[in-house]
């Protein structure tokens, strides 16, 4: 069955409200069993938060536009996550609302070559000159807290994503909870590069997961994959490949970690390019997780530094280990936060980079991470932005920022780490900002084998 949303009563003049049209075709398609919602194209739909079904194809014309609502109030409370998952998912620390939501969908899919804008525009409070401060609801909790997702699916199985493009994402553009089997590819999101926690897709706590020929500019992490405290019944991040995309990113272009309370394993990236980013490749683990068996191969990163508002400072390659906060001096978020992250068997092979920053493999203590291998890495280090240097370990509540000059690779605390048949060229130009070839210090069994310097 196809159902075009028009039919529905939809108008595409971009003030009214179509929620309840939509969904309504959602449903009638649905309740036959299954088949495409058409979003079709000449106009702009504005619409309130709306459910995605099972077995329903949300398919947007190429020339269609689903535009989010910027009003607070047109996120049903229907439609926010703990109404929706009737209390089995309940997160304190992450928005409640989303604009295309979705709960056992299993089947569901949203494809074509339509575009979804998350109108970010709408809920920026001040425009920054490095990052934007954004609004919250009045009467409501912290902008943060309040900011609707674009799509947010919840152990939804079977998934697929195709062809689509997302743009100004409000928040995170994507976040699949708990969903199996997802299939991604040929997508575009793109973001303001200044609106905070605008990330691309965030995969949290699912499984079995590709990711293909997809392009994304995203002001926060374009992919991340999480395993957070509220979702622990959906289990650990397993079997994940993200291959052909290209990033771009005031932030990290791929970070495994910072919420991993549940482990993360066995993540295959290969064939990417990373440009003009703030961070290329992370693995940033905390919270009690342990992050392992990951292989990096076959990419060209080219990283540089941003402002101090956003975590890092150009490093290609990091690999960090720590808790959170200071456990010595609590927390006022979870818990888990005064847990300390594991690294084992992380793999970067094969890597063009460009960088300003150290490759950073650093650990609270040496038991945290065990087993980093750099095995044909070609690395040129060139100072390309204003920002002194620094070494950035947020999050992390005992020591969060070193300010001094980078090494080529840093390898701190960190155990069982290999550098082999790779090469470090300076420019000349910056050389005298940097330091060492290789700063090391706490880090047994560390190898170095054919690093030549130029």
């Amino acid at each position: 069955m196809q159902l075009s949303i028009t039919q529905c009563g939809a108008v595409a003049d971009g003030v009214t409200n179509n929620a309840k049209h939509i969904q309504a075709a959602i449903n009638e398609v649905a309740e036959s069993g299954g088949g495409r919602v058409l979003i079709p194209a000449g106009g702009s739909f504005l619409s309130g938060s709306f459910e995605l079904l099972p077995k329903v194809e949300l398919h947007l014309e190429s020339g269609a536009i689903l535009l989010a609502s910027g009003d607070y109030a047109d996120y049903s409370p229907e439609h926010s996550i703990e109404v929706l998952t009737e209390g089995e998912v309940n997160e304190v620390v992450l928005p409640r609302r989303a604009f295309i939501v979705g709960f056992r969908a299993h089947g569901a899919s949203i494809t074509g070559l339509g575009t979804i804008n998350g109108n970010a525009d709408a809920f920026i409070a001040t425009r920054g000159e490095y990052i934007h401060q954004m609004r919250g609801p009045i009467g409501g909790r912290d902008q943060y807290l309040e900011r609707p997702f674009t799509i947010f699916l919840i152990e939804s199985y079977g998934v697929k994503m195709i062809d689509i493009t997302i743009t100004d994402p409000a928040f995170w553009a994507v976040r699949f909870t708990g969903c199996n089997n997802l299939d991604i590819n040929g997508i575009r999101i793109l973001s303001d590069l200044m609106v905070p926690n605008g990330d691309g897709i965030d995969i949290d706590r699912c499984q079995d997961v590709r990711i293909t020929n997809s392009h994304f500019e995203t002001a926060d992490d374009c992919i991340s994959l999480k395993s957070c405290a509220g979702t622990a019944q959906y289990g650990l991040v397993d079997n994940v490949i993200i291959n052909s995309c290209f990033f771009k990113s005031t932030s990290g272009a791929i970070t495994l970690g910072t919420e991993s309370v549940g482990d993360i394993t066995n993540v295959i990236i290969s064939d990417c390019i990373v440009r003009d980013s703030h961070r290329g490749f992370a693995v940033r683990s905390r919270e009690g997780g342990t992050i392992s068996n990951v292989l990096i191969t076959d990419c060209i990163v080219q990283t540089r530094a941003f402002s101090d508002m956003w975590w890092g400072h150009g490093e290609a390659l990091h690999v960090t280990a720590f808790s959170w906060d200071d456990p010595g001096h609590g927390t006022d978020g979870n818990i888990e936060r005064l847990r300390e992250g594991k690294v084992r068997n992380i793999t970067f092979r094969n890597i063009n980079v460009t960088t300003e920053a150290s490759t950073l493999v650093w650990a609270a203590h040496p038991e945290l991470i065990k087993g980093v291998l750099f095995e044909n890495i070609n690395q040129l280090m060139i100072n390309q932005s204003k920002w002194p240097h620094r070494i950035d370990l947020r999050p992390n509540g005992i020591t969060d920022v070193i300010r001094r000059k980078h090494n080529a690779f840093d390898i701190m605390n960190s155990t069982d780490v290999v550098i082999r048949n790779s090469t470090v060229t300076w420019d000349s130009q910056t050389r005298s900002m940097y330091g060492e070839l290789i700063g090391s210090e706490n880090s047994p069994g560390l190898v170095i084998e054919s690093l030549t310097e130029r």
